[in-house]
């Protein structure tokens, strides 16, 4: 390459196009390494083994990975899998930018503003948190919205061809029917999409009507869509895969898919289609107070204008080269998504990856038009292109900051549950020879399962077996299946088991199943003897003595009625001044415990965020509620140490702070025209029985949470009996889980989460209250509620009074 062609590469019009470097950069910064609990793990163990994932199968990203895992030399299979990843989010933001680039390259404006905006567009999608947390880490939702982007690319580039011949461009008509490429490889792209993800369907409709809106000739052009068809049809030739592997043994999925009862089971994903349409038209309102909620995380004010200036800009009609069509394109394919995704109840945040990123194409474009109206507004002088470009510079300055401020905190170079899960599997059973089973959810077993077909490693079935608790079956009914032949372990606490009468023991990491009187004491505990009233604590577990402000410290703690009791105790822990008075909630009751036997259960605890360094002892007593007598034990179980912050956020002015990891920053609710701010205590909200009452929340993640958390909102009566308990939801309406495959929530984000409360019409007049909480979706355990100096003080909040009229 000659001096003056690096020159040229350097130049200022071509710095934007070096400036996309950065995102590729900022991704492979804050890849994962390692496993990814759940689905991630099982993409990368199909793409391995070319096996067939869970419904709708993800022909393409299996065939897709197994390139990348075959392909790519170094680093470790999992990290080649994310790698993958990442490459889909920089496709997708490179699509972007072309996409702006050729809008602006119709009007006659001279670059380098043109690229500067598509530059904007891309760093402002690749920069959102969103679509940055799905581009570090294995999973087929970023290569959906790569999909939508390309095709939005390929038809925009079509429109700019139909455009140009129009105005009646020489060279295009010697070359003939110059869209010809573009659309016949958009229809290749529509094909293959299909065989990756049923979602790429539902941007056809606004696909079609733009394409019939440019040239309505098509319709009768058999030669065009003969063409179109047949290479639609290419595309979905990755679905022979199916038919093709399935029947293989061994194969890691379902052998049936050379039937055709078998196919369509798995490729229209029947078994999923309960979490689809789950919100009427009453719920609109709603639904679009959630989008918003979501789409705020995602851009800032400015970049929403821009978007709204980018409509605005595409609709205004300019004589052949009108953007119109491109309206139809963005915004019909925008609310074709939109409308199917935000009535679903799963995953809604990594399905709505292609409209956020449809907002950031307009905001792209819209920058555009802000740039074209100042340069027909501003008087042509020699600072005119200078003071463009500063001002350019000056929006450019919002992806950019956007980086900075998600870069620590997204990132997931750090992340390592899938492998510290393995491990402790590894390292709890190995050389017992207690031949056990360990019953593992889906986020569990998938890592497992990695290991053994790619790493070739596996329990010794003399120490442990592991085992898949399908959908068809229940933990209890597992639990009696196996417990007869040995001891049984579970990953996670299960109350439909403790219901039944079991025992769960916390066991290290995992749960033992034991039989009701098991008076042993677990090895691991540490024995001790201190009595307070009916209950003797006899051994204890401080697993993790150094630590730092706002973690969750694992706790322990082995108790004894010998001669049982009618009270109910719990524990009370201290940490230096700190008081975590626990309650009974998803603790077996001591009214129910055996005389003699011992009762292991964990009594974790959240550190304040603002906790001093130093080291702080750490205490127990026991309280005993029927009497409200507290017995001073005084035992002291050690020492933490801590040391540094894990996250600087303030807690002084919220509701309610949660397990130090959710923050409830403010409340409302509304009936007619009365409107209440929490708490409103006895300020009662008035209403009748039938009536319906608006209920907002405000969100703030104080941390990254550790597990999938469920809110509650109830009605309850003086008696705390709960008259409306159906509004309990994963936040948002299912649409912004806490934590799934990978922490979703990252500190400092706020979530405005509305919910609809029908008053019941045989609902008796009087006096109830409004509380919220949340707990752990699969355990039931509620988090429990700590004041401004760390101390527990209770698992839910009470916003106010509400009072149901009899007139």
């Amino acid at each position: 390459m000659t001096r003056d062609k690096i020159m040229r590469l350097f130049s200022v019009e071509n710095w934007p196009l070096l400036a996309l470097l950065l995102i590729p950069i900022f991704y492979l910064a804050t890849l994962a390494q390692g496993l990814v609990l759940g689905d991630p793990s099982e993409y990368t163990l199909v793409a391995h083994v070319l096996g067939i994932a869970h419904p709708p199968g993800y022909a393409f990203i299996t065939l897709l990975g197994k390139l990348f895992q075959t392909l790519i030399p170094f680093g470790e299979i999992p990290w080649r899998m994310h790698l993958m990843s990442a490459a889909a989010g920089t496709a997708s933001a490179l699509f972007v930018f072309g996409a702006i680039t050729t809008i602006c390259s119709t009007s006659d404006s001279a670059q380098p503003y043109g690229r500067l905006a598509s530059l904007f567009g891309a760093l402002t999608v690749a920069s959102a948190v969103n679509f940055w947390q799905h581009a570090i880490h294995a999973n087929p939702h970023i290569i959906t919205a790569t999909f939508l982007a390309a095709n939005v690319y390929l038809l925009t580039k079509w429109w700019a061809a139909e455009a140009r011949e129009r105005q009646g461009d020489k060279e295009v008509r010697r070359k003939g029917d110059s869209s010809s490429p573009y659309l016949l490889a958009f229809a290749f792209l529509a094909g293959l999409g299909v065989t990756h993800h049923p979602l790429t369907v539902f941007s056809f409709p606004a696909y079609g009507l733009f394409i019939v809106w440019l040239r309505p000739s098509i319709l009768w052009d058999w030669r065009t869509l003969l063409k179109m068809v047949a290479l639609a049809l290419l595309g979905l030739a990755v679905w022979l895969y199916f038919p093709v592997r399935s029947p293989m043994q061994p194969v890691f999925g379902p052998p049936d898919m050379n039937s055709w009862e078998g196919f369509r089971r798995v490729v229209l994903a029947e078994g999923l289609r309960v979490n689809l349409f789950q919100f009427g038209l009453i719920d609109q309102g709603l639904r679009a107070q959630v989008f918003s909620s979501l789409l705020r995380l995602q851009y800032s004010l400015p970049t929403v204008f821009l978007a709204l200036l980018g409509v605005g800009y595409l609709s205004r009609a300019t004589s052949a080269t009108s953007k119109r069509p491109l309206l139809i394109l963005y915004v019909g394919a925008f609310l074709c998504n939109y409308l199917f995704v935000i009535n679903t109840v799963q995953d809604v945040m990594a399905y709505l990856l292609g409209p956020f990123l449809l907002v950031g194409l307009l905001a792209g474009v819209g920058l555009w038009g802000f740039i074209r109206l100042l340069a027909t507004r501003v008087p042509a002088a020699a600072g005119t292109r200078l003071l463009l470009m500063l001002l350019v510079g000056l929006f450019l300055l919002g992806p950019l900051l956007q980086v900075g401020r998600n870069l620590p905190r997204v990132s997931l170079r750090g992340y390592d549950e899938g492998d510290v899960y393995v491990a402790a599997v590894f390292d709890w059973f190995d050389g017992r020879g207690e031949a056990a089973v360990l019953l593992n959810d889906w986020e569990r077993m998938t890592p497992l399962w990695y290991t053994r077909s790619v790493n070739g490693r596996w329990p010794d079935p003399a120490d442990v077996r592991p085992e898949f608790v399908a959908a068809d079956r229940t933990w209890l009914a597992l639990v009696f299946d196996y417990l007869p032949g040995g001891p049984v372990y579970f990953n996670s606490y299960q109350p439909e088991v403790v219901r039944a009468g079991f025992r769960l023991r916390a066991r290290g990491p995992f749960y033992q199943v034991v039989e009701p009187g098991d008076a042993s004491l677990p090895p691991e505990l540490m024995p001790v003897s201190a009595v307070g009233g009916d209950l003797e604590l006899v051994g204890y577990n401080l697993s993790l003595t150094e630590v730092t402000a706002g973690d969750y410290v694992p706790l322990v703690l082995a108790f004894r009625a010998s001669q049982g009791t009618a009270d109910y105790y719990v524990p009370v822990v201290y940490v230096g001044d700190i008081v975590f008075a626990f309650t009974t909630d998803s603790h077996l009751i001591t009214p129910l415990w055996q005389p003699g036997e011992v009762i292991v259960e964990r009594f974790n605890f959240a550190l304040p965020h603002d906790l001093a360094n130093g080291r702080y002892p750490v205490r127990v007593n026991l309280k005993n509620l029927s009497s409200n007598i507290e017995y001073e034990l005084n035992l002291p179980l050690g020492d933490l140490v801590v040391s540094g912050q894990a996250y600087p956020v303030t807690t002084q002015l919220l509701l309610a702070n949660f397990r130090q990891q959710v923050g409830l920053a403010g409340a409302t609710a509304r009936h007619g025209w009365q409107r209440r701010v929490a708490p409103w205590g006895d300020r009662a909200l008035t209403v009748r029985p039938g009536d319906t009452v608006n209920v907002t929340l405000g969100w703030q993640a104080l941390a990254r949470p550790g597990d999938s958390y469920t809110v509650f909102v109830h009605l309850i009566d003086a008696g705390n009996y709960p008259w409306v308990d159906n509004l309990d939801y994963t936040p948002l309406g299912g649409a912004a889980p806490t934590h799934l495959w990978i922490p979703k929530w990252l500190p400092g984000q706020r979530y405005t989460d509305p919910y609809r409360m029908q008053i019941p019409p045989d609902l008796a007049p009087g006096n109830y209250w409004i509380e919220v909480g949340l707990y752990e979706m699969r355990s039931g355990r509620r988090l429990h509620m700590h004041d401004a100096a760390g101390s527990i003080i209770g698992d839910r909040y009470i916003l106010g009074k509400l009072i149901v009229s009899g007139d």
